[in-house]
């Protein structure tokens, strides 16, 4: 592949919807992009920009990425945009950052049908966002089991299967006079197997004591590279 023009890169990922401004690092022998910076104006969700970011890179230079090198950033409304927003001055220290978490945005429990039950998840992982779904029988453990399930669809996004998770148990235990949730995950990676224990605490909706608790499980799995995870 013939070395990437970073400027003209940058000038295409300009012209997607949503994009404000674009900065991209080449790799090495200038064949790849090991970083993606976006400034975007809010128009699209991040998880969309960065779909067609790599369809744009995919169809203009036959490039395929890595997701996870794509780092956006939202404009809040009426925030004025000054040069140099997208990533710091060559000349600045870079400082040391811990590795992301992923937090819990939005969870919508809905029954579409006769008997079954859909929960819908957005949870965020630095500045994108990734969304689960899952569809359950609708009883009340049936809806706690499609909250919990969403957030397992939406990590298989994350991950791109080189890891895999699963619910395998879900319990509401009292502790110290608190009503906790207790979710049991069991993960894979290559031959490797773990078993990975998360809570939360139940406050008004336990739906979303159960997205927390998942996340409690697996959020030292998360953020770093999979080769790196101690399975």
């Amino acid at each position: 592949m013939p070395e990437l023009d970073a400027v003209r890169v940058d000038q295409l990922l300009q012209t997607l919807t949503g994009v404000v401004r674009a900065r991209v690092r080449t790799n090495g022998d200038g064949s790849g992009l090991s970083e993606i910076h976006i400034l975007s104006d809010g128009a699209l969700p991040p998880k969309q920009i960065v779909r067609n970011i790599e369809t744009l890179l995919k169809t203009a230079f036959e490039l395929t990425i890595d997701h996870r090198i794509v780092s956006i950033a939202v404009l809040k409304e009426g925030a004025p945009f000054a040069q140099g927003e997208v990533e710091p001055a060559a000349t600045e220290k870079p400082k040391k950052k811990r590795a992301p978490r992923l937090v819990f945005q939005r969870l919508t429990v809905t029954q579409e049908e006769p008997l079954k039950c859909t929960a819908h998840v957005e949870l965020k992982l630095g500045d994108v966002i990734f969304e689960g779904s899952h569809r359950d029988t609708d009883t009340p453990k049936g809806r706690l089991y499609s909250a919990a399930r969403a957030v397992i669809e939406a990590l298989d996004y994350l991950v791109e299967k080189e890891m895999a998770f699963y619910v395998a148990g879900l319990e509401l235990l009292s502790v110290f006079q608190r009503d906790v949730m207790v979710v049991l995950v069991e993960g894979r990676h290559e031959l490797h197997q773990e078993r990975m224990l998360g809570t939360a605490l139940i406050g008004d909706d336990p739906h979303e004591a159960a997205v927390r608790a998942v996340l409690d499980a697996v959020n030292r799995f998360i953020g770093r590279p999979p080769k790196a995870t101690s399975f």
